[in-house]
């Protein structure tokens, strides 16, 4: 239970960030951010993955922006910040989510709506776990950005 409300919660945070539009002038010199994700070699195109990127400040990032975004159905993904298409330079912890509604009936007493199910193992839904580290440069080498997940 304890993992499904550390996911809610980052999934929460994603959906902030991602939902703040305006043209947000202090944002700075941002920098383009796409990639693709898989996960053991393939794509991860569930609707429900969320891309987070914590500036890590371990690394001398301090913005308190945090880049946001999904996947599309090939399994890439664009960041966004403040609803402009990109991401300050700097470096970054990379969590994803990405969930599903369990199969499984619920049993017991309390016969309600099934528990999503993580996708992802657990290390890549927060920035304090996630071994995924990225910086974000004016010219990022190819595939630079793409995220390799596995179980």
């Amino acid at each position: 239970m304890r993992k499904l409300g550390l996911l809610a919660t980052a999934l929460g945070n994603a959906l902030l960030a991602v939902g703040c539009r305006g043209g947000d002038s202090s944002l700075g010199t941002i920098f383009p951010v796409s990639g693709k994700i898989t996960l053991d070699n393939r794509p991860l195109t569930a609707q429900s993955t969320v891309v987070l990127f914590k500036p890590d400040a371990a690394k001398g990032n301090t913005s308190s922006l945090e880049p946001a975004g999904t996947v599309n159905p090939r399994g890439s993904y664009t960041l966004l910040t403040k609803g402009r298409k990109g991401a300050p330079p700097g470096w970054y912890r990379v969590a994803v989510t990405a969930t599903e509604l369990g199969s499984d009936k619920p049993t017991g007493p309390r016969h309600r709506r099934p528990v999503p199910r993580s996708l992802v193992p657990s290390k890549y839904g927060q920035a304090s776990t996630t071994d995924l580290m990225i910086e974000v440069v004016e010219n990022p080498r190819p595939g630079a950005y793409d995220l390799r997940l596995s179980r």
